[in-house]
């Protein structure tokens, strides 16, 4: 798919044969052959522009004064890590991310784009193929499938069919995005149209099949769905891989299932069909302590045999994808390889991409390309300055049971019904009984008002907290005590252009700004999380018992997990697929 010139194939073949000279050669290192499987001691590696020219036995002939000579005393040449599920678009720039996350070994990703697509539309997209394109990060791109996931349910920015198909036609494309499972079983017209698009283009089609099993994922399987991110335990693993679903273990920020399904690398079953990845690596943990390489030391301390782990980050997402240029240390393929100390820490020693010394013993060390989003990018939360009438709920009865949205843990929720008594004619929230109000705007509308329903399992005794940083939709979530606090939350997160604020009566307490689409921080990563530490921390004082707030408040409304949300248009029952009044 990253095709070479006629000139480059006639110097890599020249240079091979020892007619020229290579550009840069790797002595006495041990090779990790992901195509073979074994580890081959004492090999030369050369490069020759952006490719590998060979393999092999020394070869002096290819050496002169102006080759660049690496000797590795028996370290190890594994080929570059690609990350074959995560999301990019979204809390921070791609520039400041790949600082940390090429510097310890990846450098490949395939990101999903629906974040920003449902948070800014097709120009949203383009701006982030824009940022990407040059960067010494390869970044591949999923077509963002349901913008948004249940239109019947919610709202987010247009995004016509006919810029998803002349998405899904571009190279640096590889897919449709994950796909949520009942809008495919369910019939969906547009998610079966959009399978079809990727069919005729030879494209694959992720999967997100959480609380599929047995005949639902068999289903879910005989639409084409060629992989799976979600699969939470062994068993789930293997009935996926069984049906040849692609198994995508996920070790990342959202969720961590390495050590669940570690038990598949005692399996006798063939694992060519599994990767790892991050799903996001988590920001703290990339700035602090490694990126993917971490990946591959907990596999291995899990039971993974470290070659057969090296190749679920390496040689099986790129046959996986079709990226027949990327994936192993071979001649003609990129020269993407990390260099190695060992086998057990995985500590980058060196990092290549493109042929490129980019990165040494955990540090960048090539400037990067600046790109700044056009400053209509930042003026993507249109609602209206708001006062604190906005937020009240007019009751009709004395009492009433109330439908209220239950957080269960990090991102399912429940429908718990609450008898509420009203006070001055209004419902009201309740911080003694941990029933919070919560309103849900549609940000690109000025003049529409919220929708407002209630939360309980958030904690807060005090304060309120506003949100542009919602899956999928990216709307705006303010959760509070009470109506004038949120209504000051709110206030607050339009004059940032979006991002997370914490506030307690008229005081901001902690925010995190991400003005670029209303989901994007322009700064550096270590900064951005220090600040979502901040807000964490907020919340925490004013009351939260959540384990990870920043998670909760973004899944909150998210329609991809059972079972009742909250959403712009209201309160929303995923199982039923229907929107549902407030009171019982």
């Amino acid at each position: 798919m990253i095709s070479m010139t006629r000139e480059q194939r006639a110097r890599l073949i020249k240079t091979a044969l020892g007619y020229e000279k290579a550009d840069v050669v790797f002595t006495d290192g041990q090779l990790v052959n992901v195509y073979s499987g074994e580890i081959i001691p004492h090999l030369w590696v050369a490069f020759k522009g952006d490719r590998i020219a060979h393999v092999g036995e020394p070869h002096p002939e290819m050496v002169d004064e102006n080759t660049v000579v690496h000797e590795l005393e028996d370290r190890f040449l594994v080929p570059g890590f690609i990350d074959g599920h995560t999301h990019l678009d979204s809390i921070f720039q791609v520039r400041s991310y790949l600082e940390y996350a090429l510097a310890y070994g990846n450098t490949t990703a395939v990101s999903e784009v629906a974040m920003i697509a449902n948070a800014f539309g097709e120009k949203g997209v383009e701006y982030f193929l824009m940022e990407t394109k040059a960067l010494p990060l390869r970044v591949f791109v999923l077509a963002p499938p349901l913008v948004p996931p249940f239109p019947e349910l919610e709202t987010s920015r247009p995004f016509s069919s006919s810029f998803f198909r002349k998405l899904l036609e571009m190279e640096r494309c590889l897919g449709v995005g994950e796909t949520y499972w009942p809008r495919i079983v369910g019939l969906e017209e547009r998610a079966l149209n959009q399978y079809q698009i990727s069919d005729i283009l030879g494209k694959t089609r992720e999967g997100h099949a959480a609380g599929a099993r047995n005949t639902r994922l068999m289903a879910y399987a005989a639409a084409g769905t060629s992989s799976c991110h979600e699969a939470t335990d062994l068993d789930e693993a293997l009935e996926r891989l069984r049906l040849g679903i692609a198994v995508m273990i996920r070790e990342g920020y959202v969720r961590r299932e390495l050590e669940a399904i570690s038990g598949i690398a005692r399996q006798p079953v063939d694992l060519q069909n599994v990767m790892m990845v991050t799903d996001l690596a988590d920001p703290e943990e990339l700035v602090q302590t490694g990126g993917m390489n971490l990946l591959l030391k907990k596999a291995v301390a899990l039971g993974f045999d470290p070659v057969k782990a090296i190749q679920m980050v390496t040689i099986n997402v790129a046959r996986y994808f079709g990226l027949r240029d990327l994936g192993g240390l071979a001649p003609g393929k990129l020269a993407d390889m990390v260099v190695l100390d060992d086998l057990e820490d995985f500590q980058c020693s060196q990092v290549w991409a493109g042929g490129r010394l980019v990165a040494r013993d955990g540090k960048l060390d090539i400037d990067q390309p600046e790109y700044e989003y056009p400053k209509e990018a930042r003026r993507s939360v249109a609602i209206a300055i708001s006062d604190p009438d906005l937020f009240q709920i007019h009751a009709h009865e004395k009492e009433a049971g109330i439908r209220v949205v239950e957080i269960e843990n990090e991102t399912i929720t429940r429908e718990t019904i609450c008898r509420i008594k009203r006070v001055k004619e209004k419902w009201v929230a309740d911080p003694e009984k941990d029933i919070l109000k919560t309103a849900v705007f549609n940000k690109s509308l000025p003049d529409n008002g919220p929708s407002l329903s209630f939360v309980k399992g958030v904690g807060l005794r005090q304060g309120a907290i506003a949100t542009s940083l919602i899956w999928d939709t990216n709307n705006v979530l303010v959760i509070g005590v009470s109506d004038r606090e949120m209504a000051f939350a709110l206030n607050r997160l339009i004059s940032l252009g979006g991002g997370i604020v914490v506030a307690k009566e008229r005081e901001v307490i902690a925010q995190l700004p991400l003005p670029i689409c209303g989901i994007i921080s322009p700064e550096p990563l270590p900064d951005i999380v220090k600040e979502m530490k901040k807000v964490e921390d907020a919340c925490r004082r004013l009351g939260s018992k959540l384990t990870r707030p920043l998670l909760t408040f973004q899944t909150l409304p998210f329609t991809g997990l059972p079972y009742l949300r909250p959403t712009d248009r209201g309160l929303a029952d995923i199982r039923k697929g229907r929107l549902v009044p407030l009171e019982v």
